[in-house]
């Protein structure tokens, strides 16, 4: 059940993320980066996805490296995943 909450919250925000992307007014970074946290630590296969999506490399990635808290932050949650799945 936590997975799906997780998923579902991570695909809205990742539209809010897009609609950013083409509306000046709404910020997309931070609504980004919360959907690719929230989808990569939901399961491995989605990790997989996110990672390999041309829309993280292009607008998210560059961030992330140039951050160090963000960077910090993205390795917690990136090397955090239980076995037991």
């Amino acid at each position: 059940m936590k997975r799906i909450i997780l998923i579902v919250l991570g695909i809205l925000l990742l539209v809010l993320g897009i609609v950013g992307l083409v509306l000046p007014v709404i910020p997309q970074i931070p609504f980004l980066f919360g959907s690719a946290c929230l989808l990569v630590y939901s399961s491995k296969k989605v990790k997989k996805i996110v990672l390999q999506n041309a829309l993280y490399k292009q607008h998210l990635e560059p961030h992330i490296r140039k951050n160090r808290y963000l960077k910090q932050m993205w390795e917690r949650i990136t090397s955090r995943h239980d076995d037991k799945r």
